[in-house]
């Protein structure tokens, strides 16, 4: 333990625009995972951290204001203006107040039947009978071999907060210039706890709030005014608005879905199943790409010659994605990550897709689907455990070839390939309007 002269003064605290500061009324919409002190867990004692919080409005104050500086070092700079950093102290204080949220509930559990539990559990509301646990299976459990256990019970979730947010700053910085942009991305796009980027832990704050939906599409037109690419997260490339609801949920359920049907629906992303409860085979090409790598295939599966077997599009989604092949002589459980870099493995790579339900003055919501501005994936890791297997010299994440193979899921949806440009066009057909630059 270092002695007391030893140790360093605090930077100053800076002078505030005024004591009371800007305050805003903020409440859920949508569940919240995680945003305790441990990874995914809820702490009903102390649900809602100025420390997320504040991480949360300098993450979207890169996205908007940040997107003026040209390089990392200028905006490093910029953000240590207002934000602070370990040597600075930060400019806006962040501060949370009246504090009132609903106990933590499983979001599933697991049922038995004749001594052993079901493979899949059975989710509580307000997730049941949707799609929403599509979104949310970090949060389903594990159970042990044999189904004799549980080896990881499913996640908790705080249904219901509401909280007041204080934010007081510096007499030198400009508020609605530097510090209201994040806020409203913030509230908006963002949210609170853990998977925001798959809509939980949503917002509503009327005091930002557009009265309806027209005017909330006037609002959102400014973050897609194409602003130059940057090497971080900026707003936004593509932004959609689906039709009004009168429910969060039913907002945030009918996006999810619409990634689901994408993804694995009968006739789109998979082949319609023989059976009720059997899905057919999948029409992308991981699956395919995956058995030519590992060299494995059950008697079941014999190769399927339209398609491609050395491309990962759905890598566009995020990273890391699981893939798990159910018979035997399928391939064992491999993992895909984003391409190692120079300093060695890389974990993860943060879905450029934001999907959730944003709320409106009227009472209303709407399904929103935000396309961020992202440094595009450079490639691949496929591991088995910790070791990366060959790749194909010819894989691909992008290709205009992938969009034109028999019963591709990218057919007439993308010319370059690409599955999430091929999603937003999907989701066009189905009436969510795109923002208008």
């Amino acid at each position: 333990m270092p002695k007391a002269e030893q140790i360093p003064p605090c930077p100053a605290r800076p002078t505030v625009s005024s004591p009371g500061g800007h305050c805003y009324d903020i409440e859920l919409i949508t569940p919240l995972f995680g945003g305790g002190a441990k990874t995914r867990e809820t702490d009903p004692s102390f649900p809602i951290r100025p420390t997320s919080i504040r991480g949360q409005l300098q993450f979207w104050w890169r996205a908007t204001v940040g997107a003026q500086y040209a390089t990392p070092r200028e905006l490093r700079l910029a953000q240590t203006e207002v934000w602070g950093n370990t040597e600075c102290a930060s400019r806006v204080q962040v501060k949370v107040e009246v504090v009132k949220v609903s106990g933590s509930i499983p979001c599933a559990r697991y049922e038995q039947d004749s001594g052993r539990y079901r493979s899949m559990p059975t989710w509580n509301p307000p997730f049941q009978n949707t799609a929403l646990p599509y979104a949310l299976f970090p949060f389903q459990g594990q159970l042990g071999r044999g189904r004799r256990e549980i080896e990881i019970e499913p996640a908790s979730c705080i249904t219901e907060a509401r909280f007041q947010l204080i934010l007081q700053c510096d007499r030198s910085i400009d508020f609605t210039r530097q510090v209201e942009p994040a806020l409203w991305a913030w509230v908006h796009f963002g949210g609170l706890g853990s998977r925001t980027r798959r809509g939980c832990g949503s917002l509503r704050c009327l005091k930002l709030l557009a009265k309806d939906r027209n005017e909330l599409l006037a609002r959102l037109r400014p973050f897609v005014a194409g602003a130059p690419d940057r090497q971080w997260p900026t707003l936004a490339a593509t932004i959609l608005v689906g039709n009004q609801t009168d429910s969060a949920i039913k907002a945030w359920a009918d996006v999810i879905a619409l990634l689901r049907e994408f993804r694995q629906g009968p006739n789109l992303g998979r082949n319609p199943g023989q059976r009720p409860q059997q899905p057919g085979r999948s029409r992308w090409p991981e699956p395919e790409t995956i058995r030519r790598i590992t060299n494995a295939r059950s008697s079941g599966h014999q190769r399927m010659d339209n398609i491609p077997d050395d491309a990962f599009p759905r890598a566009e989604f995020g990273l890391p994605i699981v893939f798990h092949f159910k018979d035997e002589g399928d391939p064992p459980d491999t993992v895909l990550y984003p391409a190692r870099g120079p300093e060695g493995p890389r974990e993860r790579m943060a879905s450029p897709l934001i999907l959730k339900a944003a709320a409106l003055q009227n009472n209303k919501y709407v399904p929103l689907i935000v396309l961020l501005k992202t440094p595009p994936l450079q490639g691949v890791d496929l591991r088995r455990g910790d070791q990366s297997l060959p790749l194909p010299q010819t894989v691909v994440v992008r290709d205009p070839r992938l969009a034109r193979y028999p019963n591709s899921p990218m057919a007439g949806r993308s010319a370059s390939g690409s599955a999430v440009e091929a999603f937003l066009t999907f989701a066009k057909s189905k009436n969510f309007t795109e923002v208008q630059r």
